[in-house]
């Protein structure tokens, strides 16, 4: 166990600075979002002013129901008013059909994140081993008391647990810089995002985030081992080639024998990361007013027949990865 503790410090030694600059990138994002909102605020409560409320015509609570919101302040006290032909019973069931798209608005905001770290991702898996190579230290490190395997499994678990973990801390600093962005909006923002915010758990939020990134790890695993195996083998430019190759392979298949199944596959296996939380939307959609949770299942999409496909893929794409490791093919 202590072997692989050592290569995994190892792999955060080879890539902490690509990881810190891409919090520190992430963050002065944040700081620009959190000016832009400060300029709307100032927009918003000179409005607020000059006409003494607030008033959003036709605000949208799903597809078939629309209502009129009157806000105002009294005091220190948030006045609203509802109007519509399906007006709902009370502002807490208002507040609850509105708390259901705003915590999936939070999960597709995440989802950029993940979306950003994903490519970098892409960087360091065809790079893994192929930097090795490049600089000739595959031999000392099989100088040291650690067999192939190790080196191969730390290399993949740094990789995992790096997107995940990675995501996960932008993801929460997302939300963290949310809160501060409505304390910045001043009232009666504050206190209408308020209410609909305590609608939601960030706990159970997060965690079912972590359920969905645990699945897309499992289901990109086949192409993280991919770039692996490309990377072990060719003399150069291994991210190139693993990306570009697949996709020539696909047109020039579509060309010659006039299908384009190779493309679907390909479209399929991206689209699928964003499909499983449109499903999850639908879901949501459909169980607004029987007191469905608003958070979702991704737990369920991990026991599936496709996760065992991808573990099959993974660990055949492993053999070969460990088969070309082992001849130590050199670069240039």
């Amino acid at each position: 166990m202590k072997p692989l503790y050592v290569l995994l410090k190892r792999e955060w030694l080879e890539w902490q600075r690509v990881i810190l600059g891409t919090i520190l990138i992430i963050t002065f994002l944040n700081v620009l979002m959190l000016l832009s909102v400060s300029r709307g605020s100032h927009f918003f409560h000179q409005k607020l002013e000059d006409n003494g409320h607030l008033a959003l015509d036709d605000f949208q609570l799903n597809d078939d129901e629309e209502v009129d919101l009157d806000i105002r302040m009294n005091g220190k006290d948030l006045e609203i008013t509802i109007d519509g032909n399906d007006t709902p019973r009370s502002v807490e069931q208002m507040l609850r059909k509105v708390a259901v798209p705003v915590a999936f608005g939070l999960r597709f905001g995440m989802m950029g994140t993940f979306a950003f770290v994903l490519f970098l991702s892409m960087f360091y898996f065809s790079d893994a081993i192929f930097k090795e190579r490049a600089d000739n230290s595959t031999l000392f490190y099989r100088s040291l008391p650690v067999n192939d395997h190790q080196l191969l499994v730390s290399k993949i678990a740094a990789g995992l647990i790096g997107v995940i973990g990675l995501t996960l801390f932008l993801s929460i600093e997302f939300l963290v810089f949310l809160k501060v962005a409505i304390w910045i909006m001043g009232e009666p923002f504050t206190s209408l995002a308020s209410l609909v915010l305590s609608q939601i758990s960030y706990l159970r939020l997060i965690w079912d985030w972590f359920g969905y990134l645990v699945f897309a790890a499992l289901h990109m695993a086949p192409l993280a081992l991919f770039l692996m195996l490309v990377g072990s083998y060719v003399k150069g430019r291994p991210l190139i080639i693993g990306i570009g190759a697949p996709i020539l392979l696909s047109i020039s298949w579509a060309i010659i024998f006039q299908s384009a199944a190779l493309l679907k596959t390909i479209g399929r296996f991206i689209w699928g990361f964003n499909q499983v939380i449109i499903d999850q939307w639908q879901m949501m959609e459909k169980g607004l007013d029987s007191g469905m949770p608003i958070y979702g299942n991704f737990w369920a999409y991990i026991f599936n027949l496709d996760t065992a496909i991808s573990v099959l893929v993974s660990a055949l794409l492993y053999y070969g990865i460990w088969h070309v490791y082992r001849k130590n093919i050199p670069t240039g």
